[in-house]
């Protein structure tokens, strides 16, 4: 892969790693992407070409030095005349100027960050939302502010950005018109059509995607042969407005528009409906959820006010902290760590599936021991229960964890990262947790193996217990307490989910592989051997106190079981 000023910082990073540090060392002006933060927004936004203007270095010069330092510098010596054209692309064009907006503004608002190290993006960004009309932004730093730039476009600001000396870049940023949800049927035919008559498969989930996909101020039409009321009450409470237009006989069509403000409101019953927030902190219980949102018992008494599922597991963590969510599927050990903040929550159940697996590419393992001289790619970071659970059974299985290389990601080890380097070769062995573990040996075609089963060697060490506890639905107190009835229907309703689906497996692949963006024959792997299990809490507690007490033993979380018995009680 030649790096041309066109190509995203992103992409030659995950192509080449090492670039972050060849970039760091070229200038001294670089020396901010040293924090984490501002590496990975300069890296997802910016250009070779900002990157250039931001150290100050002509593109070319920048070009012959990235691509020297991955071995590609012989293919940019022959495309040499497009590193040209593309540097004189981006120079300012002739004859530009000011926008008129800048010096009719009413106030300007002056933010001097050049001396500034910490990360002060998101103040920048807040104040941006927050200019009220006639008001302008000036931005005023050492280097072209790409990404603050860039980030600003998309999110349909007036951004104009000049050079007014070597050490001085001015950018500004104009307040937007403030949008309303008025008139909004004037643009309906607008929308993303979904026409779902005559699909043989059910596209509840196809349809509660496109709602959760669809951005505020905008929305999807949806063809039916009748009025799907009930989709109807449960999109609503999401933030949408409806409007349904019967065309004949057998076709209607029903417009859905995602309010502007859709931050969840005041909980009020409304016939003799509670409002709830669903979240889990990762996809994999993604056919679960689906499941028993298509449960007559729960929506007859719930109003759904927001269903997430989240692909960075610790975002979840806030909606529990903040009591935004009333039930979450939570792991244990995080769950286990912020109740000890005297959090009012009570985690009701477990949710068991084949959770950890070591897998290996060119090469298959029987035990720990043959890992040796191989890296260990972990998702997480070193103090979570991934690497906190592999170092306690390496060391009853006689090894010690000190004789391993583990590699964790920065400033977290995402699966599906992992997963892509596993899957491309990159390296060789990895820890993978469901569903990301069926995904790579789908992918893997035959060249990536299962090597070390969990599973497996938690039942030896400890015999009777089962798989590792390792999540569970957590419940706000005050939903227990309020509506005890509801909880035990939501618990009841959560296991008839997951007996179905480990009855009906490709069923339930057929209906989640595109809710999920996956082949439906890797759904099918994934379901085939997640092996779903629910057990009630008061029924599990000597499972959960084995696990809880395991991680406390590795340094994990200040307080053993008995201190936190009553979350599960």
């Amino acid at each position: 892969m030649v790096i041309l000023s066109s190509t995203k910082v992103k992409e030659a990073i995950e192509k080449y790693p090492e670039l972050k540090d060849v970039l760091i060392d070229i200038s001294p002006k670089f020396k901010k992407l040293k924090n984490p933060l501002i590496f990975r927004l300069v890296s997802r936004w910016a250009t070779f070409s900002d990157v250039a203007k931001l150290g100050g270095l002509s593109i070319c010069e920048l070009l012959h030095r990235v691509n020297r330092a991955v071995g590609m510098e012989k293919e940019l010596f022959e495309s040499a005349p497009e590193c040209i054209k593309e540097m004189k692309r981006e120079e300012k064009p002739a004859g530009e100027k000011k926008p008129d907006w800048i010096e009719e503004a009413k106030e300007t608002l002056i933010y001097d960050v050049r001396n500034r190290d910490d990360f002060f993006l998101n103040e920048l960004i807040e104040a941006a939302n927050n200019l009220k009309g006639g008001q302008v932004l000036k931005i005023i730093n050492s280097f072209y502010p790409a990404p603050l730039i860039e980030m600003l476009k998309e999110s349909g600001y007036s951004v104009y950005a000049e050079e007014e000396s070597v050490e001085k870049f001015c950018g500004y940023v104009k307040s937007k018109e403030k949008a309303t949800d008025e008139n909004w049927l004037d643009k309906k035919e607008e929308f993303q059509l979904l026409d779902v008559r005559g699909w043989k498969e059910d596209p509840f989930t196809t349809i509660i995607k496109m709602a959760n996909d669809t951005p505020p101020g905008s929305g999807f039409k949806l063809i039916q042969i009748f009025e799907p009321v009930p989709l109807i009450n449960l999109i609503e409470p999401l933030g949408f407005e409806t409007h349904v237009e019967k065309k004949g006989m057998f076709e209607y069509h029903i417009y859905f528009y995602k309010k502007l403000d859709t931050k969840v409101r005041e909980k009020r019953i409304e016939g003799g409906r509670v409002p709830l927030v669903v979240q889990s902190a990762t996809p994999v219980v993604y056919p679960v959820i689906m499941r028993i949102l298509q449960s007559r018992e729960i929506m007859d008494r719930v109003k759904l006010e927001g269903l997430k599922i989240w692909d960075k597991t610790e975002k979840h963590l806030a909606w529990i902290i903040n009591g935004q969510a009333d039930v979450s599927f939570s792991a244990v050990a995080a769950v286990t760590k912020i109740y000890q903040k005297g959090l009012n929550i009570k985690m009701k159940a477990v949710v068991v599936w084949d959770n950890f697996f070591i897998l290996t590419r060119g090469y298959r393992a029987k035990d720990f021991g043959d890992l040796r001289g191989h890296k260990i790619y972990m998702p997480l970071i070193k103090s979570a229960p991934p690497y906190i659970v592999t170092a306690h059974l390496m060391k009853r299985f006689g090894y010690n964890p000190d004789d391993f290389e583990f590699v964790f990601g920065d400033p977290f080890g995402r699966p599906e990262e992992i997963k892509r380097l596993l899957v491309n070769g990159k390296i060789d062995t990895a820890l993978l947790r469901e569903p990301e573990a069926s995904f790579a040996l789908y992918d893997g075609k035959g060249d990536i193996y299962e090597s070390i089963v969990y599973r497996d060697l938690w039942e030896k060490l400890y015999p009777n217990m089962g798989n590792l506890p390792n999540a569970g639905i957590v419940f706000k107190g005050e939903i227990v307490e309020k509506y005890p009835e509801l909880t035990e229907i939501f618990l009841k309703e959560t296991k008839k989910a997951i007996d179905w689906l480990n009855e009906h497996p490709e069923d339930s692949a057929n209906t989640i592989y595109d809710i999920m963006g996956i082949n439906p024959e890797a759904a099918k792997l994934f379901l085939s051997r997640a092996h779903f299990e629910y057990v009630n809490s008061s029924e599990a507690l000597d499972r959960i106190e084995n696990y809880v007490n395991v991680l406390y033993s590795e340094g994990y979380g200040s307080k053993g079981f008995n201190d936190i018995r009553d979350l599960f009680i």
